[in-house]
């Protein structure tokens, strides 16, 4: 069980201007070669149409839109995204979606081609059966184990005192400060079921805290370490917390019209070192020109919309 605050490992003192013992192995940023497709976009020179498989919403205030990006789970639900031109929740099959209040939603496989910020039909959609949404191509979810090797004796609190809520939160304030600060989250993946059961899992002295940084491991564990006393594990990130900031931001004020691409979802995935920009269609060529910008592998592209198959 791990919790995202806001990944390096330092039970022992640092030699001076080194890592820290034991800390983990240096991160790789992550760069795909430009001449590799993924399967998660279009190739250049398919013509369409395409097809996605989503939950489809309507409410009192808007028509059918594909839902991209989170879905609020209220009831109804709530959520935004591509409005959908020609679907029509009165042609689906009966049970094939929900009704509550003014709104209807359901998941459908949808086909169709872009037509500005929105998706026009091109054959009727249908219900979305498990099949098809086990074939929808998604991100793997990302790992928050700490990476740094278990020290001798297991995972545990160097200084219980300083183990506290409060000296969570400082530590948090203080890793930020620290020049070329990646990520903080906690691991609490080495609980046991009875330890969980007697609420463990609410004990900051039970918890690995772990940060990550493209800087110098040392510094940030003596910065953490200053307050901390719990277990640590310091690693190295791919990119700093402010580097994806900057990429994350310059792509939100991008003009659709003028960049080509009309991003649904926007992400920062530091676990991973990138930015996950999903756009409504999304091409390999539009993977290779966000990679001359930005570098390679800063942004991972990802098209909402697939070649058709079969």
């Amino acid at each position: 069980m791990a919790l995202l605050l806001v990944s390096a490992c330092g039970q022992q003192a640092a030699a001076p201007g080194g890592p820290p013992a034991g800390a983990a192995p240096a991160a790789e940023p992550s760069a795909e070669p430009a001449d590799v497709a993924r399967v998660d976009l279009v190739p250049d020179e398919h013509p369409g149409p395409f097809r996605t498989t989503g939950f489809v919403l309507q409410d009192a205030g808007h028509g059918p839109q594909l839902c991209a990006g989170g879905i609020a789970t209220s009831l109804p639900p709530q959520c935004g995204g591509p409005d959908l031109i020609g679907f029509d929740f009165s042609a689906m099959p009966a049970g094939s979606y929900e009704s509550v209040l003014d709104s209807r939603y359901g998941s459908f496989v949808l086909t169709g081609v872009p037509q500005g910020e929105a998706i026009r039909l091109t054959a009727p959609a249908r219900p979305a059966g498990p099949a098809d949404l086990r074939e929808q191509v998604r991100a793997p979810e990302p790992s928050f184990a700490s990476p740094c090797p278990e020290p001798e004796g297991g995972w545990r609190a160097v200084d219980p005192a300083r183990a506290t809520e409060e000296a969570l939160q400082t530590a948090s304030v203080r890793a930020r400060a620290v020049q070329g600060y990646g990520l903080l989250w906690i691991d609490r993946s080495m609980l046991t079921g009875e330890e969980i059961a007697a609420e463990a899992v609410d004990d900051p002295s039970r918890y690995v805290l772990n940060v990550s940084t493209t800087g110098d491991l040392a510094e940030m564990e003596a910065a953490v370490r200053a307050v901390w006393g719990g277990a640590l594990c310091v690693s190295a990130a791919a990119r700093s917390e402010v580097e994806l900031a900057a990429a994350r931001d310059a792509l939100d004020e991008d003009d659709p019209s003028a960049a080509g691409l009309v991003l649904v979802d926007l992400q920062t995935d530091a676990v991973a070192g990138q930015v996950a920009a999903t756009a409504l269609l999304a091409r390999e060529a539009d993977q290779r020109r966000l990679d001359e910008r930005f570098g390679a592998g800063v942004v991972r592209l990802s098209s909402l919309m697939r070649p058709v198959s079969g």
